[in-house]
Formats: C-alpha cells, structure tokens, sequence
C-alpha cells in the first residue's frame, strides 16, 4: 500500500462515549446509586437505594449532521405521580438563556382540570429546568390512566461532540446542579396535586 493509498484510508480512531455517560451518571449519585450499565447501548440505570423516587435512565442519543457528530446526553424517567383527568402534553417554550427568564410552560392542547394543575406546579417546575443548561428537547407526557409522567431530557451538557474540525469528540461537562436540577424535575412532577 502506497503514502497515498494510505493517507485515504486513514479514519480518526473510534472512542466509545460510554465513560462520558458514567461521569454523567456519578453526579447523581447520592441519592441514587448505579443499577445497571447497557455500554452496547451506552446506558445508565440509576436507582434510589431509599426507593422514594423512581429510576433514571442516563445514555447518550447519537446524531449525525453534515459537520457535526453529536451523541447528546438523553435523561428519562417514569414518574408516578399526579396530573390532569386526561392524557397530556407539557410543553416549554425556551427563549434566550435561562438567566433571562424567558421560559414558558404550557399543554401541548387544552386539557380539563389542566391549567389548576399547572398553576400549583408551574413554580417548581420553571425552577427545576432553569438549573439545566444548553436542553436540545424536552418532553414529560402524562398518562391518566396509569397514573404517570414520562419525562425525556436531552441536553449538551454531558454530550460528546465531533466534527469537521475535531475528528477526535469532545466532551462537554454535566454539572452536579443539572443532575440535582433533573432530580428536582422529577420530584415536582410526583409531587401531590391539587
């Protein structure tokens, strides 16, 4: 094989984001412990050894554009809790940095017996997210039926990123205020309603 032929073939190495998910889920710890490890999956199971809050789930979700590989950090839990007599859709509307305070909340459709639920939940809730930084999405659909909140974060904070100028990914640091700001999110949404 010639300089040449070799110089094309030649890949950045493959670096597994999986120790960055770890380090992400170590700020939640304590109160919650690592349950499982997916690294095939890179996944986190988190549980609280008290067994007052319902599990984490901490993993990376691979995305790839023209210039940019991102592998962003993906927060989701199951919350039992309390909400509308109907299925719902909470929505955040994000518009400049949070220091701006320019964060709504809102039903994704009007839903009975939602804006009461909404007006003793709000407060605690617009806390919670303002503690986490760059979110990319953010979703917390409620289940009448089952009686539960399905909450699923994703966020730069905790990703590991590449691109045309970096092959090699770059990691971007989870703070522990964003692991206790999730845990504040998920401890509002279990909160008794009204």
């Amino acid at each position: 094989m010639g300089e040449r032929e070799r110089k094309r073939s030649w890949r950045p190495p493959r670096v597994s984001s999986m120790p960055s998910v770890k380090e992400a889920a170590r700020r939640f710890c304590p109160p919650y412990a690592l349950a499982e490890e997916a690294p095939w999956a890179l996944r986190v199971k988190l549980t609280d050894p008290s067994g007052r809050r319902p599990d984490i789930s901490v993993g990376h979700r691979h995305e790839r554009r023209l210039f940019l590989k991102a592998n962003y950090l993906s927060l989701s839990s199951m919350v039992p809790g309390h909400g509308p007599e109907w299925d719902a859709e909470l929505t955040f509307r994000f518009r400049g940095p949070f220091s701006r305070q320019r964060t709504r909340l809102g039903w994704a459709a009007p839903v009975p017996g939602g804006p009461e639920w909404l007006a003793q939940a709000q407060g605690p809730l617009l806390q919670a997210v303002r503690g986490i930084e760059a979110v990319q999405s953010l979703r917390m659909r409620w289940s009448a039926g089952e009686g539960t909140w399905r909450v699923r974060l994703e966020t730069l904070s905790g990703s590991m990123m590449s691109g045309f100028m970096t092959p090699l990914p770059v990691a971007v640091p989870f703070d522990q205020r964003e692991a206790e700001s999730f845990i504040a999110l998920v401890d509002a949404l279990a909160a008794p309603g009204p």
